[in-house]
């Protein structure tokens, strides 16, 4: 007689496990992005008991066991003999390097009409070219017709991209008829204030499959309109929530991520500025994002009150409270749902940001460092890349620490958010524990 040979399994490496104040658990896994809630007995008692195992204790599978089967499933078990390290080191391979994805971040000017307090830019009066519209529509062309890339996505930055309307909706336009001529799917977004997008524009947006947005409000008008006025000074608010709610009203199909930049007095009054938020945007198509104020080598630096230490943690956490009790939709939430999803896209190898005077950069921290510039788009529609610059910004495996090859949020992070420090020669760092608490403090929320 034959007998089967039992499967043996553990638990994932990159398993997380969290109890809420409910009593509720909850299983994550970073790799295969994975989460589930446990609510009841007998299922409690028995992934309790799994929590308390040591590192690879071996599980014999029971397939009629329905926490084995899901668990296994969803990867929250792996089997006993896979090397889970190689396994994110194919997962990076596949989601991040063999990603062919044309993803081009423009900036169509270096102006803005906003003065925001900690914004880290210049507002140099440059702005794009037609050349540089015409030679980038030509590089998206030749691209398609050598059929190097599978799709196409355009971001807008700035300054304040839309200054200059007509100029990157014709553009816009012009890379979808591209785009569609090659029977390639096209997408756009921006990060921009909102104040200039009004009902009209909002429509050719969406025309033109611009439909993701990320959009800072600080807060109420109190404070929001104090830390993001208009140059020379004036409200914001009110222009910005008007043209909000115009999208609201539509059916369209679109991303808007509310984003709040945080410090002490935007965290004091943070529960009646998400109220006001679930009155009037209470909308699976806006989600919530949110960080601490920080100091990012501005002139304006030194006048920053920025939050530090355990107050950012601190801080977080009630804004997560906040926004879990009132089920808005929170951004942060991606770090499990999307494994590699915070990997700065300055790591990405098809991934460029299109200064107005044509010059190819990758990180919008460093718009004028030479280390940040990788090349330049030439007539003709070619791009030039200066492949020694441009290496240490999209090599990963030789900055990883020892220490990651056994740390649970290896996927979320991959080594470093931030590809900065490696491209100035510094050895890559990561604050583990502090990382890691902030991952079991979003779980508890979740």
């Amino acid at each position: 007689m034959i007998h089967a040979i039992a499967k043996e399994l553990k638990i994932s490496n990159y398993t997380l496990f969290a109890q809420k104040d409910d009593g509720t658990l909850v299983a994550a896994n970073t790799l295969s992005g994975a989460i589930i809630h446990i609510h009841q007995e007998p299922f409690l008692s028995l992934v309790q008991k799994y929590m308390s195992l040591e590192k690879d204790t071996i599980i014999e599978y029971n397939e009629s066991d329905e926490i084995h089967k899901h668990f296994y499933q969803q990867g929250v078990f792996v089997d006993a003999d896979v090397d889970e390290y190689e396994m994110t080191l194919y997962g990076y391979e596949q989601h991040i390097v063999r990603d062919t994805t044309l993803n081009l971040t423009l900036i169509p000017t270096r102006q803005c009409n906003f003065r925001c307090t900690y914004c880290y830019e210049d507002f140099q009066n440059k702005h794009m070219t037609d050349d540089v519209y015409e030679n980038l529509l030509l590089y998206i062309e030749n691209s398609l017709e050598k059929k190097l890339h599978p799709k196409v996505v355009i971001g807008l930055f700035g300054g304040e991209p839309f200054l200059f309307f007509d100029k990157v909706y014709n553009f816009l336009k012009k890379a979808k008829e591209i785009c569609e001529r090659f029977d390639i799917p096209f997408s756009a977004g921006a990060t921009t204030n909102f104040a200039l997008v009004t009902h009209e524009r909002f429509d050719k947006l969406i025309e033109v499959n611009c439909k993701s947005f990320q959009v800072t409000i600080d807060g109420l008008a109190n404070t929001h309109d104090i830390r993001r006025p208009l140059v020379g000074g004036g409200p914001t608010f009110d222009a910005i929530i008007s043209n909000l709610l115009y999208a609201r009203k539509t059916f369209y199909d679109f991303e808007i991520s509310l984003r709040t930049n945080f410090d002490a007095e935007v965290v004091a009054s943070a529960e009646e500025f998400y109220s006001f938020i679930k009155q009037n945007f209470d909308d699976n198509r806006f989600i919530i994002s949110y960080l601490n104020t920080q100091k990012w080598g501005g002139a304006n630096d030194d006048k920053i009150e920025a939050l530090e230490g355990e107050n950012i943690n601190e801080a977080k956490n009630k804004i997560r409270e906040i926004v879990s009790k009132m089920s808005l939709i929170d951004n942060t939430k991606n770090m499990f749902s999307i494994p590699f999803h915070n990997l700065c896209y300055a790591s990405k190898p098809n991934m460029f940001i299109v200064d107005c005077d044509g010059i190819l950069l990758k990180c919008t921290l460093l718009l004028d460092d030479d280390i940040n510039k990788v090349g330049k788009l030439k007539e003709g529609g070619v791009f030039e890349i200066e492949h020694k610059k441009h290496a240490p910004w999209v090599l990963r495996y030789n900055g990883l620490n020892e220490k990651c090859k056994d740390c649970n949020i290896l996927p979320i992070c991959f080594g470093k958010p931030c590809p900065l420090d490696k491209v100035r020669g510094m050895k890559l760092h990561c604050d583990q524990g502090s990382l890691q608490k902030d991952v079991y403090d979003i779980l508890k929320n979740y």
